[in-house]
């Protein structure tokens, strides 16, 4: 089973933007409004968000990250909402320089294998003739920014890393009042695991039905969505580690055992 459309349930949702002084039109996303930059593994306190810090300085251990020795190390910036990203600037670091060779930029909302298996924007390479280098994205979609190193027994390092670009448009919806909650039917391709994540970020939970009364409230909305449709829509279930039972993800008590005979026994992926 591959992406589906989803049915979150929510409160309200609240988007604050700030506009970069001198751009008209475009928001610059330099340092997330939510959450922060994480890595991979941290090197004697080069932390992740020395990357997001501001400064450019390319001299070391106050203001660049850097990840310990491993395979396939990564550092991963989480935007404050979803962005077409047009433009990333990277500064490294004055010496070592080649331990840029060959990372990949990641942009996208999974956060399957990390973030590092959403779609590529680039393979960057050192720049001889100076330390910041510039990135064009051309709009690539996504909360999840990636740096991206798949090789074994090395280090990423990052002084400072800017990305530019515009809030990206709202997937299509459909709500209506449920009981004691709205329901809203959201058309974007999602795996299950996604799904959940998106509606916990921008909604409430992904929906959980107590009953026929809300089947019917999901029925009338499934079949008066003005958008197309997938085969398949995620609900909040979530199956047992053994796999004989099948849980609600939310809800009053929580936890919730639902009994229902399966004709498929086809785990879902997160390949779209």
């Amino acid at each position: 089973m591959g992406s589906s459309r989803l049915i979150c349930s929510f409160i309200g949702v609240l988007i604050h933007l700030r506009e970069s002084p001198g751009c008209s039109g475009i928001y610059i996303i330099d340092v997330p409004l939510r959450g922060a930059a994480v890595q991979s593994s941290t090197y004697a306190g080069w932390s992740a968000g020395q990357a997001i810090d501001g400064s450019c300085s390319p001299d070391g251990k106050d203001s660049c990250s850097h990840t310990g020795e491993m395979d396939n190390p990564w550092w991963r910036l989480q935007l404050d909402g979803v962005y077409r990203v047009s433009v990333i600037e990277i500064t490294h670091r004055n010496i070592a320089r080649d331990r840029l060779d060959g990372v990949e930029i990641h942009i996208g909302n999974s956060l399957v294998n990390n973030g590092n298996d959403n779609p590529r924007c680039a393979i960057i390479h050192d720049v001889p003739d100076g330390l910041t280098q510039t990135v064009h994205c051309w709009g690539m979609e996504g909360m999840y920014d990636n740096f991206y190193k798949p090789f074994n027994t090395t280090y990423l390092m990052l002084c400072e890393v800017k990305v530019y670009g515009e809030l990206a448009p709202p997937p299509p919806s459909i709500s209506t009042p449920g009981v004691g909650m709205n329901v809203t039917l959201v058309g974007k391709r999602l795996c299950w695991s996604d799904a959940l994540f998106y509606c916990r970020d921008y909604h409430w939970d992904l929906l959980i039905l107590r009953g026929p009364v809300e089947q019917e409230i999901v029925d009338h909305l499934v079949a008066r969505a003005p958008f197309p449709l997938t085969s398949h829509l995620w609900v909040g279930l979530r199956r047992s580690i053994l796999g004989s039972s099948w849980f609600w993800m939310s809800g009053p008590t929580g936890g919730n055992k639902v009994r229902f005979f399966s004709t498929t026994r086809v785990k879902p992926t997160c390949k779209n």
